[in-house]
């Protein structure tokens, strides 16, 4: 069975009906949610199967973050992260708002809204027409049966000629403005099998109060030491990393570098040095590639100021300089930053990934 995802959709002046996220750079679709003041995640496990950290974008203005996974239901399809980074601010629905049987609210509709972000961060929505809704075996990975769950099986409504395509499993159905499922995968180019909310939310409300987020931890070992400097995380990133499984939040403590893949595009990773309040900051050092002509030597570099308070990000270009080839590069700041965006626009060999190896922020004593 293959995933799939819609992108032919119907583009729809209508308010967004939740906050919809777009996953791995638009090749899966998630849906924020709050609980007790925490921001979380939900997605289709498949999505993103192995490994703790992934990131996201929301739709326009774009916010983008990352979530480290913490509940993982693989022969159910479904996967939750803690999401951290500018997305966060975005995140309003509260949890109590998707929970609910909504029986009797497919039982009366004929058609569901499907609602996903493209790759440019447009909210796109599709009519659908609900053909069956039933119970029916789940399958893992592994191609192994996963046990019974109740799904929505719908296809594109009368006169839609745009297919189904990869990159929308994780889009939310809707019956209005009530959740009723989310897409899995589908049998073919013009319909979708979607999981039933209940299936997702009941164990959700389960493991929500426990507080059991150490659960998924030893998936990846990460080093708890911090180089030179003041503490900070890696929140959200641009551009497709080298490895997937490897990505930039291990940064601040050597565990892994910001290595991309060449596009021709700018790339991008921010550095949050405080969730609660601008502090004054020295300088910025970042260092290239460890390996030397594996990977490229960064050339031209902005660094993006954010002082603002949680909610309220606002980067603005504080200076733009160009990293020498000897792979070594010190940024005077000078100024109060609650997060930093280090943005990478050209390197000295095109052809060869981007490396930014280690990053330290000094502060002004």
């Amino acid at each position: 069975m293959f995933r799939i995802v819609l992108f032919g959709f119907l583009l729809a002046a209508l308010p967004v009906l939740a906050e919809p996220v777009a996953l791995k750079d638009g090749f899966g679709q998630g849906l924020l949610f709050q609980y007790r003041g925490n921001c979380y995640v939900l997605f289709p496990s498949h999505v993103h199967p192995r490994g703790r950290t992934i990131n996201l974008f929301t739709s326009s203005p774009q916010a983008g973050g990352s979530a480290i996974i913490y509940f993982r239901r693989a022969e159910a399809d479904i996967a939750v992260g803690v999401v951290n980074g500018g997305a966060r601010e975005r995140c309003t629905r509260s949890f109590a708002k998707l929970t609910g049987d909504v029986s009797r609210v497919l039982a009366s509709a004929r058609t569901v809204t499907l609602e996903r972000v493209n790759p440019q961060g447009v909210i796109e929505r599709m009519n659908m027409r609900i053909d069956n809704v039933s119970w029916d075996s789940a399958t893992n990975e592994t191609g192994a049966s996963g046990g019974l769950y109740h799904y929505v099986y719908a296809s594109t409504a009368e006169g839609e000629s745009r297919e189904v395509y990869q990159g929308t499993s994780g889009a939310l159905l809707y019956v209005g403005d009530t959740p009723v499922a989310m897409v899995v995968t589908a049998p073919d180019a013009k319909s979708v099998k979607a999981l039933r909310i209940e299936e997702i939310t009941r164990p959700l409300a389960r493991w929500l109060p426990s507080g059991s987020f150490g659960s998924l931890q030893a998936d990846e070992a990460q080093p708890d030491t911090q180089r030179e400097g003041i503490a900070y995380q890696v929140t959200e990133w641009s551009g497709s990393l080298v490895d997937p499984e490897l990505p930039p939040t291990g940064l601040p403590s050597g565990a892994a570098p910001f290595r991309v893949l060449p596009s021709g595009k700018e790339v991008s990773f921010v550095l949050e040095l405080s969730e609660e309040q601008a502090i004054r900051v020295r300088e910025i050092v970042l260092d290239g590639p460890d390996v030397q002509g594996a990977f490229a030597v960064p050339r031209r570099i902005t660094i993006d100021v954010d002082r603002g308070r949680p909610g309220r990000t606002a980067f603005q270009p504080h200076a733009t300089v160009e990293m020498s080839p000897d792979q070594s590069l010190v940024v005077p700041i000078n100024t109060f930053a609650r997060q930093l965006r280090v943005r990478i626009s050209s390197s000295w060999t095109p052809g060869l990934p981007v490396e930014i190896s280690a990053a330290r922020v000094k502060v002004l004593d």
